[in-house]
């Protein structure tokens, strides 16, 4: 709009900007996303005896723990040659996601000062938390690494492939911290009903056992496909461990990371200004 014949022109502050307007301001501000978490993952654990090596003892903790009870215990290897490989890749690729989105759900309402205070793109808060916690799964993958040399595997060109699959599930964490972002800052209890949804997906995602094995019926194992963080898991276990994969996880894979992370986008960016309000 513009004032008169004379002046320059005016806009109208309540407008959304472009997508490509946006984009680079995120660009612009991209230090945001990547120091501040960094910085974040630093001071974690500083205030403890071991310090920065509980970024290692944890998952090795956790991975313990479900190798005793479901490996040993419940006995839950059938079909599978390497468990304790199995269930390390299972476990640490699943609590990525799981640590993603359920601290997304609160990165909004966590920043509600800065949000106020200060005028940037809201999108780099749950972005953000998006390359913290990827940071901070880093430790984990080297001991998935460690553990399967350990067990007898050996690296291969499918090794490589596995760059490709952290690639298209961080493009899927990114949509899904966006869309739960946008969720939990309008309806709080949302942080309080994930641990629930993950627990449920944690026994319907193949974490801890094969579900070549167990799933006999054909049309389950089709259902299964549908889960993307099934698809995510096995596409990692076919990288590390070798095997099968069918086309269906891998098509699953990419269209859920795509469609999630352009959803998640839109979702986003449209209620960007009335975060804060």
């Amino acid at each position: 709009m513009t004032d008169g014949d004379d002046g320059p022109p005016l806009f109208d502050l309540t407008d959304p900007p472009s997508v490509s307007d946006y984009l680079r301001d995120v660009w612009r501000r991209r230090e945001f996303a990547v120091v501040v978490p960094a910085q974040d993952l630093r001071a974690l654990n500083m205030d403890t005896a071991l310090g920065q090596f509980w970024h290692l003892v944890n998952p090795a903790l956790m991975i313990g723990v479900y190798f005793l009870i479901f490996g040993v215990i419940l006995d839950a290897r059938a079909g599978v040659d390497n468990y304790l490989g199995f269930l390390v890749i299972g476990v640490v690729v699943f609590h990525l996601t799981q640590r993603i989105v359920q601290d997304a759900a609160v990165s909004l309402s966590r920043n509600e000062g800065l949000i106020r205070s200060i005028q940037f793109p809201r999108i780099l808060l749950p972005l953000s938390t998006v390359n913290g916690q990827t940071l901070g799964f880093l430790p984990a993958l080297g001991v998935a690494a460690v553990t399967l040399l350990a067990t007898g595997e050996v690296p291969g060109w499918r090794w490589l492939a596995m760059v490709a699959v952290l690639a298209g599930q961080y493009v899927f964490n990114l949509g899904a911290a966006l869309i739960v972002a946008r969720l939990g800052a309008v309806v709080r209890d949302v942080n309080q009903l994930l641990p629930h949804v993950f627990r449920l997906l944690f026994y319907i995602s193949g974490v801890l056992f094969s579900v070549e094995t167990f799933v006999t019926d054909e049309t389950w194992r089709r259902l299964f496909a549908l889960n993307p963080i099934y698809d995510i898991i096995t596409c990692a276990r076919w990288c590390l461990l070798g095997g099968s994969v069918s086309a269906a996880v891998v098509v699953g894979f990419v269209v859920w990371s795509l469609v999630l992370s352009v959803c998640g986008f839109v979702v986003f960016s449209r209620a960007e200004r009335s975060f804060g309000r």
